[in-house]
């Protein structure tokens, strides 16, 4: 038996280039002689389209492409995904019933298609409930980004609406191999993470299903977007397979597309990791470069081998290589042949510095533009840090000063306060602010409409959870690369540029901070550079480590926090050094309290702003955008809050635990 997994880029919306992808793959696992290709999920069409599957004629186009594929497979198998719009299910189950998708509209299935010799491949049992040579996907993500629920139709209510059980729908499909019909379970995707769904206590496994009806072998078909650990995590939920399946487990083989995909709001990325494994749930081979696309061939020998490690990046370079793609597949995305030019504003900070980094490495230094807007408030020390990655990069750099029209816009409103009298603090907020429009929507995004390049956006995580940025001066911008990078990720993964990536270093000293965020008078302190001495009010480090545990994916509350500040752990909790709380203050309750409540105030306070701004490549378990969606609310504070904040209050200091007496 010989096997290729079609670990291909899949490009969504663009069906004819993943078409001629995917029947290239095919000659290569003909010349091969592969009895059985197969490819990942939704591979024509792209998974993540929104509400693109609600248009009836997409998804029939969509149709039209199985064709080609069932041209295509005389003298080898074929199993890959597409959508089907079960149109004829009148027809095929001969009575006048309503089978409508839960929206009532017609009923679609995210389906793996069987081809083999030109013909749909049997069932070992066949069913008129089902299409022939198409299975349904059985468990549906709804969680993160994904919306199948929204779109299609599982096997499971298939089930249900046709009141047989859903053990008798997850038939394996005869795939003629070296003159024998061997029965293969086919499987999508989410229906392999089946321990988080559950019917009478216990997990619906796919799996299970089809290894009980006959399964030799089990290949499954996956649009599953990178995370990290996502590898081990896959690796854990196949060992949970093997061992529920008990002593009649077979060999499972999982294939995954590469390339970034989006939803409007989000970027993300697909990594491949397409593996084998024994029937003892064991991974034995596996592709070896993230991101790349791949024909892993599987035979019988494989199948036997003994588990191999895994040898993962650290996690900044995993990141790194997620964010790269994400720059690269905007020409995908839109359509375009070639990479877009790009225009970043550059104030000498690490932020906008890394992001004029990361184009150069993504698309070329010839597609970069740098630009610096000084005013008044701008020191040399930032104006030559500027210029000096600039020319590291050796990209265009252009310097805009915009201190003219600075104040020619203060002057409109010197007049205007004449007339309609505000605070002072309103007013000194304003002028600042003003800066920040001039340079976002006044220079920038005009450079970008007048000489065809795309504007990005260089905050990153900290500021956005916390609003500390300028809704249309630096909120702007088609793109936001490290919007998904807390500022101690941002620091990480300028020093893994500058001693992994760059053969000499771009990033000079002064622009590098320490474990402790001491910014000494030769370091250049984070700073929008607004008014004189002004210095960004977060407390970096330990503010990353809050946002990140307050957005996890298992999302921490602030009455968790609370509650790790009485305990001791706060400091294991969020993975910091007590150093790096006291450097901050952070261990007087007083400063503890009152900061945990600017905070989410804060992320409560600046949500209007969020839902303003441009696609965060995703890098983390839970990414702004509509990874993590939001609405525009009062703050509020749980009776739990208020009355654990009165129990921190009545402490002197905090008293940090040892590690072993940390609860579990």
């Amino acid at each position: 038996m010989k096997i290729g997994l079609g670990q291909i880029e899949v490009r969504p919306g663009a069906p004819e280039k993943n078409m001629e992808t995917m029947l290239t793959m095919i000659e290569q696992a003909k010349q091969e002689k592969l009895d059985l290709i197969a490819f990942p999920e939704l591979c024509i069409s792209g998974y993540l389209l929104s509400d693109l599957w609600l248009n009836r004629e997409f998804c029939l186009d969509m149709m039209t492409y199985n064709e080609r594929i069932r041209n295509a497979s005389e003298g080898i198998a074929i199993a890959y995904g597409n959508i089907f719009v079960d149109e004829n299910i009148n027809r095929r189950l001969g009575d006048d019933n309503f089978y409508p998708n839960k929206d009532g509209r017609v009923r679609k299935y995210n389906a793996i298609y069987i081809y083999q010799n030109g013909k749909a491949c049997e069932r070992l049992k066949e069913t008129h409930l089902l299409p022939q040579g198409v299975q349904p996907k059985t468990l549906f993500p709804n969680y993160r980004f994904f919306d199948d629920e929204r779109y299609f139709f599982s096997l499971e209510n298939i089930a249900k609406d046709m009141e047989v059980t859903l053990e008798s729908l997850l038939q394996p499909f005869f795939v003629e191999i070296q003159g024998d019909s061997v029965p293969i379970g086919f499987e999508i995707c989410e229906d392999l993470w089946c321990n988080d769904y559950r019917k009478s206590g216990r997990p619906i496994n796919v799996t299970k299903g089809l290894v009980e009806n006959g399964a030799q072998l089990i290949v499954n078909l996956s649009g599953s977007p990178w995370t990290y650990g996502k590898n081990n995590a896959r690796d854990r939920r196949v060992r949970f397979l093997e061992q529920d399946v008990g002593k009649d487990s077979v060999p499972f083989l999982y294939v995954n597309n590469v390339g970034a995909q989006n939803n409007g709001k989000n970027i993300i990325t697909f990594d491949g990791g397409s593996t084998v494994y024994n029937a003892k749930g064991l991974p034995v081979m596996f592709n070896q470069q993230p991101y790349q696309p791949e024909l892993l061939l599987v035979d019988d020998q494989s199948l036997e081998k003994v588990t191999t490690p895994r040898i993962e990046l650290p996690k900044i370079a995993l990141k790194y290589k997620a964010i790269i793609t994400g720059i690269q597949h905007v020409k995908i995305m839109n359509g375009w042949e070639q990479d877009p030019d790009f225009v970043v504003g550059m104030s000498g900070g690490i932020d906008s510095s890394v992001v004029a980094a990361l184009l150069v490495l993504a698309v070329g230094k010839e597609k970069v533009l740098g630009v610096n807007m000084p005013t008044i408030y701008n020191t040399d020390k930032t104006k030559n840090a500027a210029k000096q990655v600039a020319e590291k990069l050796e990209i265009e750099y252009w310097e805009v000063p915009i201190q003219k029209l600075t104040e020619s816009h203060q002057e409109i409103f010197k007049e205007l306060d004449s007339k309609h009298p505000s605070s002072e603090a309103a007013r000194s907020l304003s002028d600042e602010n003003i800066q920040a429009k001039i340079r976002g929507s006044s220079i920038l995004s005009n450079i970008a409409g007048r000489y065809g390049r795309m504007l990005t956006n260089n905050g990153n995580k900290v500021e956005i959870a916390l609003g500390y940025v300028t809704l249309y001066g630096d909120v702007n911008g088609s793109l936001a690369p490290i919007g998904d990078l807390t500022k101690s990720e941002v620091y990480q993964l300028a020093e893994y540029l500058n001693n992994e990536i760059f053969e000499h270093p771009v990033f000079p000293p002064e622009m590098l901070m320490d474990d402790l965020f001491i910014f000494d008078e030769l370091k250049i302190a984070p700073s929008a550079e607004l008014k004189n001495q002004q210095v960004d009010p977060m407390k970096f480090g330990y503010h990353c480590a809050l946002v990140e545990a307050l957005t996890n994916f298992i999302r921490k509350t602030p009455e968790d926090i609370l509650n790790w500040y009485l305990e001791g752990t706060l400091e294991q909790r969020l993975q910091i050094s007590h150093s790096l709380i006291q450097r901050w203050g952070i261990d007087d309750p007083e400063v503890f309290a009152k900061d945990l409540e600017w905070v989410t105030q804060s992320i409560q306070k600046n949500v209007f702003k969020r839902i303003q701004s441009p696609p965060i490549i995703v890098t983390s378990k839970s990414a702004y955008g509509y990874d993590l969606r939001e609405s525009q609310l009062g703050y509020h504070q749980t009776r739990k809050y208020r009355s654990l904040k009165k129990k921190v209050l009545t402490l002197k200091k905090y008293q940090p635990q040892s590690q072993s007496q940390i609860p579990t």
